[in-house]
């Protein structure tokens, strides 16, 4: 059974803050994709940062970045993990839920009951968890951080019971980042339903976000002393499905996939408390736009 879904911060007791000066020491669980830039991001702004890979062989990688390297997995029910990963101020948790296999989801979840258990014997005084909005169903409206979370698939049960284990944490700054799906110049949506046909619902809206804004709104969750509870992260326009990807496959040279002129199961995401609560703006507000000025380099 799934915790009880927790949408505000109105009952934590945030005894442990932390002033994002200079040479904060902080940890990141995942340096991948996301992690990796914004660990780079991180380091420019000269703080220590420690970022684990579960890839021996990319350990090198990191060194050579400036980021403290450490090797760490939960594939086993007790994985040792290096005492020195959490002797940090700030824990970063941004690692996929294993949605392609019932072991993958069982190493999310020992991960989430790891530090529940040991984080209050640590040093670290906040926690950001990159979570998802595939936590929010398609209730054919708009959602933002104060509806109800209810979601259909296993890996949003997953992410929401993840989530609420991490909020219910006591004396402990706990942010947690719902970003929508994530793009960037090196995951071209372009490429997405490259020679996919009779696509359905192509006339649900978009629910997007560039990388470069995930990392500006973490570094904002950061900065935010008072900053706790649930952030949506996702861009401010929300084209349809058919509009947007004919657009993408065409900037890039790809024949546009082929949707159904069809408006089913959708949502909306809005990030308003990105917006209200840490005065965010978006590098990227209007991806259809940022589609277009990309045209051509592919």
């Amino acid at each position: 059974m799934l915790m009880p879904n927790i949408e505000t911060n109105a009952n934590h007791v945030l005894l442990k803050k932390i002033e994002m000066q200079k040479h904060v020491r902080i940890s990141i669980l995942g340096c991948g994709w996301l992690g990796l830039p914004l660990a780079e991001k991180l380091i420019s702004r000269g703080h220590q940062v420690k970022g684990s890979t579960t890839s021996s062989d990319k350990l090198i990688t990191l060194k050579n970045k400036g980021i403290d390297p450490y090797l760490v997995h939960f594939s086993e029910a007790n994985t040792p993990i290096s005492p020195e990963f959490l002797m940090s101020d700030v824990l970063i948790i941004n690692i996929p839920p294993g949605r392609k296999s019932p072991e993958g989801s069982e190493n999310y979840l020992r991960m989430s009951d790891f530090f529940c258990r040991n984080i209050s014997e640590t040093e670290i005084k906040k926690i950001v968890l990159v979570s998802s909005t595939s936590v929010y169903s398609e209730t054919n409206t708009s959602v933002s951080e104060q509806d109800l979370s209810e979601p259909e698939s296993p890996a949003g049960k997953l992410l929401l019971k993840v989530e609420n284990q991490f909020l219910t944490l006591k004396n402990m700054q706990v942010c947690v980042l719902r970003p929508a799906g994530l793009v960037a110049a090196d995951r071209h949506p372009g490429r997405f339903f490259k020679n996919k046909i009779n696509i359905p619902n192509g006339l649900a809206p978009i629910n997007l976000i560039h990388r470069d804004d995930v990392i500006g709104i973490i570094l904002k969750l950061l900065d935010d002393n008072e900053a706790s509870g649930i952030y949506n992260g996702c861009s401010l326009t929300h084209p349809a499905k058919m509009e947007f990807y004919k657009m993408a496959a065409e900037s890039i040279g790809f024949d546009a996939p082929i949707f159904l002129p069809e408006k089913k199961s959708w949502k909306i995401v809005r990030s308003e408390r990105v917006s209200s609560d840490l005065n965010y703006v978006f590098i990227y507000p209007d991806l259809l736009n940022w589609v277009q000025n990309i045209s051509g380099k592919y």
